[in-house]
């Protein structure tokens, strides 16, 4: 008996690892590396078997379930680019501009007469390079300044200006000065005791380590002054912060005020009601006609 079980056991749990190795999720096109962009082909495959009762399966991580890829979906409206075909006994699925969004992870589920058959999860490896920025290190802000980007320093004091990019892999940063042939390979650019003379405009260049035509550029003029900064100067982002966050707050208070005269104005209505019905009584009972309870007749009208 316990043989009986442990074979059923084993056959139970292996399987489901022999059936699920059939079908299998592979990239048609490109075949070489992919760029974020292009054009995507995954092909499922089942060793030759019956497709029709094979569909394609996306991964949505909002939602955290898979939902079946076709012309019906219901997510169409959120990924359009997608097609399914079943041209000559494959099933293709065609992603036209590929983004980090649509890389997956992928599936082929299949419910023939075996029963449902899952493949392995396959996500595509895009590789971008994107998202440039430069900002000053302790400056939270900086960073989302419209470009040019301007950094002033006083003559004779340390400035620092790091570079960074969104990229599939750590990219390669290097710095340049204009009109000069200075190459600084690093992503933070520090000058100690600066002077007028190593003031200009300073470009940084992000390189995908694995695809060199993937770079992406960005300058900043550092401008040396030679007298102190006014402490009252604000960039355009703090001011406007110093703008939107007053006029957030008095927005609020508004809301609140509105909102707790509205509330009272009900509590009020529901007052006066409650004091008509108890300052009235009814002529006689059942009646819908009432008179003031303090008519000062001791006689009924109705016996």
């Amino acid at each position: 008996m316990d043989l009986f079980y442990s074979t059923c056991l084993l056959v139970c749990i292996c399987f489901p690892a022999i059936a699920n190795a059939k079908l299998q999720v592979t990239i048609k096109e490109p075949s070489g590396p992919i760029v974020e962009g292009s054009d995507v082909i995954l092909q499922c495959l089942d060793e030759g078997q019956d497709m029709s009762h094979v569909r394609f399966q996306m991964y949505h991580k909002w939602l955290r379930s898979w939902f079946n890829i076709d012309t019906t979906t219901s997510f169409r409206c959120w990924y359009y680019s997608f097609n399914v075909s079943r041209d000559n006994g494959e099933l293709l699925l065609r992603v036209k501009q590929m983004y980090k969004w649509h890389a997956g992870p992928y599936r082929c589920v299949s419910n023939g007469t075996d029963g449902q058959l899952i493949s392995k999860n396959i996500t595509v490896p895009l590789q971008y390079l994107n998202g440039i920025s430069i900002s000053e290190p302790g400056s939270v802000f900086s960073r989302y300044m419209r470009d040019p980007r301007v950094v002033r320093v006083m003559r004779g004091k340390d400035v620092e200006v790091k570079c960074c990019a969104s990229s599939s892999e750590p990219p390669m940063y290097q710095w340049k000065r204009k009109g000069n042939e200075w190459i600084y390979p690093n992503s933070n650019l520090k000058i100690v005791k600066i002077t007028p003379e190593q003031g200009g405009i300073y470009t940084c260049t992000a390189t995908h380590p694995s695809l060199p035509s993937l770079t992406q550029s960005k300058s900043v003029l550092i401008e040396v002054v030679e007298e102190p900064l006014s402490s009252l100067q604000l960039s355009d982002m703090n001011l406007i912060l110093a703008i939107a966050i007053p006029a957030g707050v008095l927005f609020l208070v508004i809301i609140g005020i509105i909102a707790y005269k509205c509330k009272a104005k009900r509590n009020e209505k529901g007052m006066m009601l409650l004091d008509n019905q108890v300052s009235k009584t009814p002529i006689w009972k059942g009646s819908d006609s009432s008179i003031p309870y303090c008519v000062t007749d001791s006689v009924p009208l109705v016996m």
